[in-house]
């Protein structure tokens, strides 16, 4: 009974990596075609994230590129921003068991603004970068 049962956990988990490859394959597409705006992928790899975490990442990335979009390009003031993707990106960040703090937050932002699809994050990155000095 505990051979059978191992042996099942052993078939899962192989599974689940078969399918993490899968999508790291699908991935290395678009990294190979343009290595600087995929970055991210690259990441996503060397953490070991799976398909369902890295899109949970991603519509975090969405939902705050759709409030920068809205706003006047002359808005100045991001903190309010910023703090709101760092609060969205913090569970996410526990749940992989990632730093929290914000210079951890904003590596990972620098790479996803970096995305055809979100360079709208550059102006968060850019304030966050900011703080810093």
């Amino acid at each position: 009974m505990m051979n059978e049962e191992n042996l099942e956990q052993k078939v899962a988990r192989l599974e689940q990596k078969v399918e993490r490859l899968e999508y790291y394959i699908h991935l290395l597409r678009d990294l190979s075609l343009n290595p600087e705006a995929y970055v991210l992928w690259d990441y996503i790899m060397t953490e070991e994230l799976n398909e369902m975490q890295a899109h949970e990442m991603m519509t975090i990335f969405s939902k705050h590129v759709k409030v920068l979009r809205k706003l006047d390009g002359k808005q100045e003031d991001m903190a309010p921003y910023w703090d709101d993707l760092a609060q969205d990106l913090k569970p996410l960040f526990e749940q992989f068991k990632w730093r929290t703090d914000r210079e951890s937050i904003l590596r990972v932002v620098l790479r996803a603004s970096k995305l055809p699809h979100m360079f709208e994050l550059n102006r968060l990155v850019t304030f966050a970068q900011n703080l810093k000095e």
